[in-house]
């Protein structure tokens, strides 16, 4: 496939190939795809332009590299930086069902840094920029729970936030929140699994599956299998299958903005097994989880957007 490297800068939007470009000195190169006419009619703003079907949050660069790379082969690539220098990926491919002729848009951003803070303002960033109907948590956690092996994925329809609590002179006094998802959501959740079966095998990477359940998310990065954290979570609820670190953070960014006119209206968490949290933890399965998380994600699109 020839390779025309468009690169376009300046005042006002601009649309190539169904990618939109937003925001005053916006530069966008496109990849894999002839160039494209310019818009006729620039819009001001996100605001004015149609909202993207779905934001994609990551917060490690090998879960932004296996998002990519999946997607590449979903859909047209153009990337966008903005003038404070973060960058979207910007990905369209027109809609394979019968019923929907019309045209599929995702974009991609990598959070600043990790936790639950850096990956709400995420959320506001692309907000802000795309407008996103559902933003989606994809990357890597670890399993606390036996069901959740090494490699395993989770789509996890709950987020327990674990982290707020009440220090009193007899001990700690958690006070966990549940952040659940919509009930679409949940419906395009049960037909992913109603067609692929539940778990499903990944035909990508023999001896994992995908599987669905709830998940714990702090701030706290836990590699220790005594740490009260986990004790609590197991207590909380027993099916708890993996942590994490910014699921919480986004559910309650994507819950505060709705009723905007700019507002997500849901949002999904799918995450790659990539250590036990115990004292073993390191990053040598990051790539595996990041890139079957990556997967399961792609294959989740066309219910979570059809």
């Amino acid at each position: 496939m020839s390779n025309y490297g468009i690169e376009n800068s300046g005042g006002g939007n601009v649309t190539i190939n169904g990618a939109v470009a937003m925001g005053t000195g916006t530069s966008v190169t496109q990849h894999g795809v002839a160039p494209a006419a310019e818009s006729a009619a620039p819009q001001d703003s996100a605001r004015a332009a149609p909202a993207w079907d779905a934001g994609v949050v990551t917060v490690l660069s090998v879960e932004t590299g296996a998002v990519l790379d999946e997607l590449s082969k979903w859909g047209s690539h153009a990337e966008a930086r903005t003038r404070q220098g973060a960058v979207f990926h910007e990905f369209t491919r027109a809609s394979t069902r019968e019923q929907s002729a019309r045209t599929v848009r995702v974009a991609v951003t990598q959070s600043l840094l990790p936790g639950q803070h850096s990956a709400g303002g995420t959320v506001e960033e692309l907000r802000r920029e795309y407008a996103p109907r559902l933003v989606v948590l994809v990357g890597i956690a670890g399993s606390i729970h036996p069901d959740a092996l090494l490699g395993d994925v989770v789509v996890a329809q709950e987020v327990i936030h674990y982290e707020p609590r009440k220090v009193t002179p007899d001990g700690v006094l958690r006070r966990g929140r549940t952040h659940t998802v919509t009930a679409g959501v949940q419906h395009a959740v049960n037909g992913f699994f109603t067609a692929h079966g539940e778990p499903w095998p990944l035909p990508r990477s023999p001896g994992h599956r995908a599987l669905r359940g709830p998940i714990g998310s702090g701030e706290a990065v836990l590699a220790d299998v005594r740490a009260d954290e986990r004790r609590y979570l197991r207590e909380y609820n027993e099916k708890i299958l993996a942590v994490e670190t910014e699921g919480a953070g986004l559910a309650t960014a994507v819950h505060a903005s709705l009723g905007g006119a700019d507002a997500a209206q849901a949002w999904l968490v799918v995450r790659g097994i990539s250590d036990a949290a115990d004292s073993d933890k390191n990053d040598s399965h990051h790539e595996l989880a990041a890139r079957n998380a990556a997967f399961v994600f792609s294959s989740l699109l066309p219910h979570l957007t059809g």
